[in-house]
């Protein structure tokens, strides 16, 4: 499946319709509430690779994504400034260190394992982010937690290596890595991988 395939897959995913106090999207997902306030879930099996939404919203900078106070959480990094400013449902998506989503393609949030119908659907934050900057603590309650979300590099590298693999990294992360490592392997032959020191997108 190409890139337009997925995409436009997860755009005939988002076809909002008004029904009691949720927001149906087709039949994949819906808005409601959970453990951590509102969220997104499954309202049917939703299989693995499976793409769930499109992230979208106006581009903005870090400047303004900081700007915005208690809903800086909300704004996805998609480059070393550039943000965007989520709009729903995308905004409404919860991170958990042990998600059953993730993003490829810098917008389009997919299903990594099997997700059932009722559960939440969580990706990991910390995929997303290389700002040192914002970092929240960590509600998510799963038996992964590290109790803090905060930037990829800083991320257990075992957890990195495992992300990476499954391409759901924003690729500006993924390329700054792979630059570093370059860098590594001219200097001292080997390579080895690159490690940093060791609710709503960012909610």
């Amino acid at each position: 499946m190409d890139n337009s395939e997925v995409t436009e897959q997860a755009r005939t995913a988002l076809n909002p319709l008004k029904y009691g106090h949720m927001i149906q999207y087709k039949d994949m997902i819906c808005i409601g509430e959970g453990d951590l306030g509102t969220g997104v879930f499954a309202r049917r099996k939703i299989n693995k690779g499976e793409p769930i939404l499109e992230f979208t919203g106006p581009i903005i900078s870090f400047a303004e994504a900081v700007l915005k106070g208690e809903k800086e959480c909300y704004p996805l990094q998609i480059g070393k400034d550039r943000y965007i400013d989520l709009m729903a449902p995308g905004c409404y998506a919860n991170h958990s260190c042990q998600p059953n989503a993730g993003i490829v393609n810098d917008t389009i949030l997919v299903a990594i394992r099997d997700i059932l119908p009722g559960e939440e659907v969580r990706y990991d934050y910390s995929t997303t982010m290389d700002e040192d900057h914002f970092t929240m603590v960590c509600r998510c309650g799963s038996s992964q937690c590290r109790g803090v979300v905060t930037d990829f590099k800083k991320i257990p590298l075992l957890r990195q290596r495992e992300y990476l693999g499954m391409k759901v990294v924003m690729s500006f992360i993924a390329d700054q890595l792979s630059q570093e490592e370059d860098c590594s392997q001219s200097r001292s032959g080997p390579a080895y991988a690159v490690s940093g020191s060791a609710s709503h997108p960012r909610k």
